[in-house]
């Protein structure tokens, strides 16, 4: 019964400190802080309405997706459980546009309807790449390390359309304002903090998977996520304005095109690396 109880414990800290919910939340400050320069926080409530209980329910889901994997320190031994990190993130994605896609106005449920399609799309790539790298996740050896750099590169090309960063942003001249059209001010604030969150438990869930995290002192797997993930948001943040906004056709393109053949090479690779 004790050890039960410790499980127990062990499995709520890691759902609501470490690396769930709470972690999640100080990603999403740190991705808004490397990569735009300021890190976002929900002022002036709007919890209450359908959009803030929705971005909520987004935080949350991104926490626990966090939870199931492997990160070094994890306090109930977390497993390389990528099916159950690929369903709280898509929680966590697509929750919040449900309210956009029930306001009945043409415009707003359109910008949902185009974020759902190319994220949807981007994080099926993602943990195509991903998947299989989990599984070898404590397995870096010569002929596994390609395929775990193929996977961590098709996974990073779709990120930004994954969480709707830069060029991939909603088409203003279609739908001002995206989802969050005609939002109260604290409703858009939420809105914008829990992409934050989602975005920067999505990009540790990247780096965690596609880096030797799991080699060495669990210390040093620490030090190279924070590297990691500091390194890739600090890159996004240099290439921020500077590549145009692209339209649905051409963001798909760049997932079909370049990024998913990538993730079905490394899967290849790792695959055919682990069989040896």
């Amino acid at each position: 019964m004790v050890h039960s109880a410790m499980e127990w414990l062990a499995l709520l800290v890691a759902g609501a400190l470490y690396p769930g919910l709470l972690t999640a939340i100080a990603l999403g400050a740190l991705f808004g802080w490397l990569a735009r320069g300021r890190a976002r926080w929900p002022v002036g409530g709007g919890f209450v309405s359908r959009e803030g209980v929705a971005a909520m329910g987004s935080a949350i889901g991104a926490g626990l997706a966090l939870a199931t994997l492997p990160w070094p320190l994890h306090p109930a031994s977390g497993a390389a459980a990528w099916p159950w990190a690929w369903a709280g993130f898509e929680l966590a994605f697509l929750l919040p546009l449900t309210p956009a896609l029930a306001t009945g106005l043409p415009a707003v449920a359109r910008a949902a309807i185009r974020e759902a399609q190319l994220g949807v799309l981007a994080r099926a790539v993602i943990w195509l790449a991903l998947g299989p790298a989990l599984a070898a996740h404590t397995d870096w050896r010569v002929a596994t390390a390609p395929g775990h750099l193929l996977a961590l590169a098709a996974a990073l090309l779709v990120f930004p359309a994954a969480t709707g960063w830069g060029p991939f942003r909603n088409e203003e001249s279609v739908a001002p304002g995206g989802t969050a059209a005609g939002l109260p001010d604290a409703a858009r604030a939420l809105d914008s903090w829990a992409r934050d969150v989602r975005a920067g438990a999505l990009l540790a869930a990247i780096v965690v998977a596609g880096l030797p995290v799991a080699v060495g002192l669990p210390g040093l797997g620490l030090l190279v996520t924070g590297a990691g993930f500091a390194s890739i948001g600090l890159i996004l943040r240099r290439i921020e304005g500077r590549v145009p906004r692209l339209s649905l056709p051409d963001a798909l393109r760049l997932g079909l095109l370049w990024a998913l053949p990538l993730a079905a090479l490394a899967s290849v690779v790792l695959s055919a690396a682990r069989w040896r």
